[in-house]
C-alpha cells in the first residue's frame, strides 16, 4: 500500500490515503470522500510518502520516470 498526501479542494483539509494503485495514473485529481465536508468531493493528490525511505515525494516529481512505480 502507498500512503498518498490528497487536499480536499472544497475545505482544504489534507488527508492520507492509502492505495494499492499508482495515482499518478489517474492524474492529479481523485474523487473521494472528504470526512470535513462529510460528501464526496474532489481531491488534489499533492504526492506520496515512500515506503522505503519514509520521503515525501510531491506529485509533479512522481510523474518522472525515475519514481514511477513498475
Amino acid at each position: 500500500m502507498t500512503r498518498w498526501l490528497v487536499k480536499c479542494d472544497k475545505c482544504g483539509e489534507e488527508s492520507i490515503f492509502n492505495a494499492g494503485y499508482d495515482l499518478t495514473n489517474l492524474g492529479s485529481k481523485v474523487y473521494m470522500y472528504c470526512g470535513r465536508c462529510r460528501r464526496n468531493t474532489e481531491h488534489t493528490v499533492l504526492g506520496y510518502y515512500d515506503d522505503d525511505t519514509g520521503e515525501f515525494i510531491p506529485f509533479e516529481k512522481a510523474l518522472s520516470f525515475k519514481y514511477r512505480s513498475l
